[in-house]
Parts: C-alpha cells; structure tokens; sequence
C-alpha cells in the first residue's frame, strides 16, 4: 500500500457511510459480529501501519479530502493508535501539531475528533501530549458537546461504534476541564444539546449524570416551554430523565407553554415507569385511572425487558423501580420475597453485571433462604444459575458473600444445579467452565437427595470444559452415585451412557476406573452399549471412539453378559472394536447364552465365526444358535449357520431338535438343507 493509495481508504472511508472502515477501540465481543464488514481487516491495517510509518512530517500534516483534515486527524479518526503514539514520540508530529485544527476552517482539532469518537484511550494520548481539551470548533461546540452530541455533517459515523464506545464516553467527560456551560452558536450547552437530540440515549446516557456531577446548569428551557426534563422526556432520555428528577425535583411539576407537565406526557405515552419515579419525585399523581397500573414486579420485569445489549439507557429507571419493589417487602413474608423472582430472568437477560443483586444485597435479602412460593421451595441464589445469565451473574453472588458451596433445595449444590443443565449450542458453552472455578471441591462431589453429585451430572451433559476444572480441583472421577440413584456409578458411567466420547477421554486420562461396576455389575463399557437412557440420539461413531478410549470391553456383569453380549443388529456396527480388541466372543453369561444366540443377523454371525465363533455351543436349555435362529423366524441365518454346520438334530433339554422346529414351523427353504435328519 502506498501514500496515495492510504489517502484514498481514508478519506473514503470517512466520508462515505457504505464504505466506513475502523479499527475497533472497545473491548470485542465474541457474540456480537454484526458490525463485522466495519471493522478495517488486520491484513489491510497491517498494510497501513506499514505506510504510515514511512510518512514525513509534511505528508502527515497535509489536508487531505473535502473537509482539510490531514491524515493525522484520520489516523485518529480510524484509531491507528500505535501509529499516532508513534509519530508524537519520534517528532514527527510536534506539540503544537497536536492541536492542529482541520484546513478549511470548520476547528475540528484532533482531540475533538477522539471525543466524537468517544475514543478514551486516544483522548488520554492525545492529553499527555500537550493537547488543548478547551478548544471550540466553528460552531462554539467544546469538548463535552463532541461527547454529547458526535455528529458532523459529512463525517461518516456509524451506529455500531457510538453504541460501543458509550462508557468510555463517560470516562472522557471525568477527563475534561473546560467549561460544562459553554453555550454554542444556537444557545446549547452541553446538556441542553445531549437532550435536544432524538435517538442518541442508547450512545450518551452515562453523560447527563456526570455533567450535573461538574456543575451543568440546568435552568434552560427551550422555545417551548420545555424544561430540561421534558425535554429528555419527549427525546427518551430514561437515564438523564431520572437523574434530573433527582437533582431538580421542582421540574416534575412544571409545565411547558402548552400546559403538559411531565406526568401528563407520562400518561398520554403510557410511561408507567417514568410515570411511577416522577410522583416518587414529588410530582402530584393523575386522576384514578388515567394510567392503567400493574402489579410493580411486572411492571419492573418489563422495564428490564426493554433493555438491549448496545442499549443501556433504560437500566438506571429499571433499577430504580428494583430498589422500589424490594423496600416494600417485608423479609418475613415469603411471597413478598418470592416476588423478585419474577424480574430476576429479564434484569439479569439485559445486565451481565447483575446490578439488581447488589439491589437485593443492600436490602438485606436472603440469597440462600428456602421460600415458599407460589407452590414450590425456592431459594433466590438457585433461581440467578442459568447458563443464559452467564457467569457474571455467580462471580456478583460471591462479591457479595453468598455461600455459593451450600446445598439449600434437594441438596443440590450450585454447582450441582449449573451441571445438570444443557449446552443448549453446537459448540460448548464456556459458561460451565466459567462458573465451575467458583465451587470447592467439596460442594461437587456432594451427592444430592438422589444420590447424584455434581461431578456425574457434568459427564452426563457434556461438559468437558467444567469437568477439567474439576479435576483441576482434585474431584474424585471415580466417584459413585447412590441410591435412589443406581449406586456404583462413576462419571465414566454417565459419559458412556451419555455418548460423550470427549468426556470418556477427559477422564481415562486423568485417571478413571473403567472396571467400576455400578450395582447391576455394569462396567462403564456396558454404559455405552445402553441406548437412550438419556432418551439422546444413538452415534455410533462417537460410541466406537468411546469403545476405543476404554482400557477393559470383556468384564461380566452380574447376570454374565460382557457388553459384546448386548450387541444387536442395530449395533452391530460397534462389533469389529470388541473383535480388534480380542475379546472372548465364546463367552457365555449366567444363562448359558453367547453372542450367536443373542444376534440373529446374519451379518453379525458371518464376523463372529470368522472371528472364532463356536456354533455348537448349547445355553443351560440346551438351545444352540441354530434353535434360536428359527425361533425367531430367520430362515437366512438358520440356513446360513446349517451351512456352516450347525448341528440341526441336537436335541435341546426338552427334546426339541432344529429339524422339528423347521417342520412346525414350515421352513421348506430350510427342510431343503437338512438331508441327513435323525
């Protein structure tokens, strides 16, 4: 890439909005790729660090594009900030370069492009190298109004990187030292020009706080009569909103020059939150059933219900309405404290920081008291362990002191209660890994009212991630469940089962016991011949790669069936594992029977006798395989073990021959075979 060719990326990357590019300056989330096609490849970026760093002074401090920003300002505009640390150490770009503003006029200086940005870590480089942060541009707006309001005509900035880099927006505004009052060319100050905007909360709702923090003023009122409340009110500023109620209380009850008070428009927009916190804030209520009003806990789970991952606007009036629910309960009454449950799946959906524990801990709630409620036992600490909480949610319960290690329902541990869940993905959820780090050893090998810790649960679902901390730990792998589980089950037993050929080779490794027997004397290889115990969807190739993991595929059970003994046609596929293995395929279990006896299918009978199979061999009723090949109507394979030579005129131990079921039964195609009949 050359100088021209940069120039031309960002330039029209700045100006064009269908073909913005940047490199992120927010901490990336791996779920979220829907901004993909904005981010600036790593090849590309690569390429123009390389060009960059074969600028001169002039080159960099030139205005390119329609606006006269250098490419200085547009290396900062993309966040190349690397480079930009670069040339302000090695010279490049001197002091008074820093604070260079755009060549045609309109004062865009760099610091002010990093605030428009919202760009934190470049506005603190650009700081500590001397730049001016009290700087105004054309149009009389500072620092601050860059922040509250970052937009400007013919600059291309899209939705995704205002929404992200929101907090740090914030952070910047902490920074700041110039005037919070500076008024604009249209009479905004900063706060007033943050809530004149339509649409922009989801990008700025951290500022109005920190701006009354500093000292905004707030007597401004518009053309209208509005006041700075309704103002955010009518723009939908939820945040800026409840922190004006809270800071100018008189404003709940002023109207504008049409005679709308704040709770009028409440009610005419149906803002049963706003509506609530605005007569909270002194604000004189409206008639009886001007507003329809629901229970408070619908009414909470609904506010938290209307915030979104890039949109944390509607939390500070969610968690208000929170901390309102939770001083009207009274903590001896289990269905008053029941109730949070009801806001607890949205609150803790919409905030991965789990704020409204930190509600319920400072109210003094009982994370791990059991409720009675509506019916069932519930304790608050269980109902916060869903893997689509995420793992936020426990490492905020343990900030806060709950014993996350102690079995309050059926003697389920957390950490019993997060194993027995499904990962819900194709891929494994890192929650389960995530939240195993937080449990002692102890807490997962306790075994439940049934029997079951939660070691076994974590094999039986799959989690492999979980079970490695586990072992890390110190959990013993070979431990057995108890009545009224089936006693004698190891979590190799359950993976088996389960089908989890990673898991199986997770814990052979580490150094389980595949000669375990639960108490019908099953082996863990007997486990992974056992179809839907799980009612899970029978693959056979992860149950060969399971087979193939374990040490022993030959130890009896206590009826004397070897898992070769539980082969059947439909599982006949797994049979060239226990014939690579060398197992006796002559074994016979406590009935006398074999695997030829137990299998009618031909296909399996031709591997078994190749293999070594003995056909002449009788069970305790003197039943060879011949006798249970036509008992079961399987003329094929009665003829096929007859020319094997199947013995048709042994008798079994009540004088039935082959030869007498074949009459009876009429099998001429069989009859045809046997021409030496006694």
């Amino acid at each position: 890439m050359n100088l021209s060719e940069l120039t031309d990326l960002l330039v029209s990357s700045s100006q064009n909005s269908n073909r913005t590019q940047y490199i992120p300056w927010w901490e990336d989330d791996p779920d979220d790729n829907c901004c993909d096609y904005d981010i600036l490849p790593e090849n590309t970026a690569q390429e123009a660090r390389a060009c960059i760093g074969e600028c001169g002074k002039d080159a960099l401090l030139a205005p390119v594009g329609r606006y006269g920003l250098t490419l200085f300002h547009l290396f900062i505009w993309h966040n190349f900030y690397d480079s930009v640390s670069s040339m302000l150490c090695d010279g490049r770009v001197s002091g008074a370069d820093v604070n260079l503003p755009d060549h045609k006029g309109y004062g865009l200086t760099p610091f002010l492009l990093a605030c428009l940005r919202g760009n934190l870590a470049m506005a603190k480089l650009l700081l500590e190298h001397g730049a001016d942060s009290s700087v105004c541009d054309k149009r009389g707006m500072n620092a601050y109004h860059f922040l509250a309001y970052p937009r400007f005509e013919g600059l291309s900035h899209d939705f995704g990187c205002l929404d992200k880099s929101v907090e740090q927006r914030g952070e910047i505004a902490r920074l700041l030292t110039c005037d919070i009052n500076q008024k604009d060319e249209n009479g905004f100050t900063p706060l007033a020009r943050l809530l004149a905007s339509e649409q922009s909360a989801s990008y700025t709702w951290p500022l109005t706080g920190i701006f009354l923090e500093k000292g905004a003023e707030t007597d401004y009122v518009d053309e209208n009569g509005n006041t700075l409340l309704m103002m955010a009110l009518r723009n939908r500023h939820q945040t800026a909103a409840l922190a004006l109620m809270k800071h100018c209380p008189e404003m709940t009850q002023t109207a504008n020059h049409k005679g709308v008070t704040p709770v009028q428009h409440a009610v005419s927009f149906m803002n049963t939150p706003m509506y609530l916190a605005l007569t909270d804030h002194g604000a004189p209520p409206a008639e009886p059933g001007a507003i329809q009003m629901f229970p408070l806990s619908q009414i909470t789970s609904n506010a938290f219900c209307g915030i979104h991952r890039d949109d944390k606007d509607g939390m500070a009036i969610a968690l208000y309405l929170a901390d309102k629910l939770l001083q009207q309960m009274d903590l001896d009454d289990d269905d008053d404290l029941g109730e949070i449950t009801e806001i607890l799946h949205n609150a803790l959906i919409s905030d991965k920081d789990a704020h409204v524990l930190d509600s319920c801990h400072a109210a003094g709630f009982p994370f791990t008291m059991p409720l009675r409620y509506q019916g069932s036992t519930i304790c608050l600490r269980d109902e916060c362990l869903k893997p689509y909480f995420g793992s936020g949610v426990i490492k905020k319960l343990v900030s806060l002191g709950v014993d996350m290690d102690k079995a309050v329902i059926s003697g389920k541990t957390p950490a019993n209660l997060i194993a027995d869940k499904q990962n819900k993905g194709h891929t494994p959820d890192p929650y389960f890994e995530e939240a195993a780090a937080f449990f002692s050893r102890e807490s997962m090998e306790q075994l439940d009212k049934y029997g079951v810790a939660a070691v076994h649960l974590a094999a039986r679902e799959g989690h492999t991630g979980m079970l490695k901390i586990m072992i890390e730990k110190g959990v013993d792998i070979n431990l057995t469940e108890d009545a009224p589980a089936q006693a004698g089950t190891t979590p190799l037993h359950e993976a088996c089962a389960a089908g989890h050929a990673d898991v199986v080779k997770l814990l052979i490794a580490a150094g389980a016991d595949d000669t375990m027997k639960n108490s019908d004397g099953e082996t863990p290889a007997h486990a992974a011949l056992t179809k839907d115990r799980y009612s899970r969807s029978w693959d056979a190739e992860q149950r060969i790669r399971i087979l193939k993991e374990l040490k022993n595929l030959d130890i009896p059970r206590n009826d004397g069936q070897t898992p070769l003994l539980m082969l059947r046609h439909d599982t006949s596929e797994l049979l060239p594992v226990f014939l690579e293995r060398g197992v006796d395929i002559n074994h016979t279990d406590n009935n006398g029977m074999t695997a030829m006896m137990l299998n009618t299918s031909k296909d399996m009978a031709k591997l078994l006798i190749r293999a070594g199979a003995d056909i002449t061999l009788a069970d305790n009723e003197g039943n060879t395989a011949l006798h249970y090949a036509l008992e079961e109507y399987d003329q094929d394979m009665a003829r096929f073990l007859i020319k094997k030579g199947a013995d048709y005129n042994r008798p079994n131990n009540e004088g039935v021959t082959p030869v007498q079921m074949a009459v009876e039964k009429d099998f001429e195609m069989v009859l045809d075979l046997m021409t030496d009949i006694e």
